[in-house]
C-alpha cells in the first residue's frame, strides 16, 4: 500500500483511541479536534489535518464504530463510540488488520471451487 493509504488507516486509528481516551475521562461526545487528537495519541508524523480527521469520522462512522450527526463538509462534529467501536478501540488492534482479514475470507470464497 501506499504512504497516503498508510496514513489514512493510522489517521482511523488515532481518531478511535482519541475517542476512547475521551469517553473514558467522561466525555461522551467530544467536539473534533486535530490538534487535540494529535496531542492525545501521541501523533508524530506531520501534524493531522481538519480533512484528515473529518474523512476518518465519516469511515468510523458507516462502519457502525462511532455514531452522530453527519455535517457535510465537517464530518462528524460531535462523535460517539458505538459499542462495536468501543470493542475496536480497546482491542489496541489496528483497523486495517480487521478489514484485511474480511478482504482475505472473500477473496478465499471467491478462488473456492464451486461443487
Amino acid at each position: 500500500m501506499s504512504a497516503a493509504t498508510d496514513r489514512q488507516w493510522a489517521v482511523r486509528d488515532a481518531v478511535l483511541r482519541w475517542l476512547l481516551a475521551k469517553t473514558t475521562e467522561g466525555y461522551r461526545s467530544p467536539i473534533l479536534d486535530a490538534d487535540a487528537i494529535g496531542a492525545e495519541v501521541g501523533w508524530v508524523a506531520s501534524a493531522l489535518t481538519h480533512d484528515e480527521v473529518s474523512d476518518a469520522s465519516m469511515f468510523l462512522f458507516k462502519e457502525n464504530y462511532l455514531t452522530g450527526v453527519p455535517v457535510m463538509g465537517i464530518g462528524i462534529p460531535r462523535p460517539m463510540l458505538t459499542v462495536a467501536g468501543r470493542r475496536v478501540a480497546k482491542s489496541g488492534k489496528p483497523l486495517r488488520s480487521k478489514v484485511d482479514a474480511h478482504q482475505a475470507k472473500v477473496r478465499q470464497r471467491l478462488t473456492a471451487p464451486l461443487a
